[in-house]
């Protein structure tokens, strides 16, 4: 029973936390999303995406939630092109879009 309500109680924490993350990015929003500079940088345009408007929405639900909001923009501002699979939880789908644009160029 007392189980029951610690793994009730942490769950509880755990969507508090996402639900907090997702608030606060949608209530200081003063710029972009941070995938659409990180696709630029890549040379991957949203249109040229592999899998479709699918992927590319849960894409942006995850940067949208993402708590690596900082981490990003200072990536961002650094101008590098390698170490966000550090940090980002979309690091996966980039690698993916930026296989399948130069394999279309052979």
């Amino acid at each position: 029973m007392l189980m029951g309500f610690v793994l009730l109680f942490a769950a509880m924490v755990a969507l508090l936390f996402f639900a907090y993350t997702g608030w606060r990015r949608a209530t200081s929003r003063e710029k972009d999303l941070q995938i659409w500079g990180v696709m630029r940088r890549a040379g991957i345009a949203p249109q040229d995406g592999a899998g479709g408007d699918s992927q590319m929405a849960q894409a942006v639900r995850r940067c949208v939630l993402c708590p690596s909001i900082e981490e990003c923009d200072h990536w961002l501002a650094s101008g590098k092109r390698e170490g966000l699979g550090a940090f980002c939880p979309n690091a996966g789908f980039f690698a993916q879009q930026k296989g399948v644009k130069e394999a279309a160029k052979r």
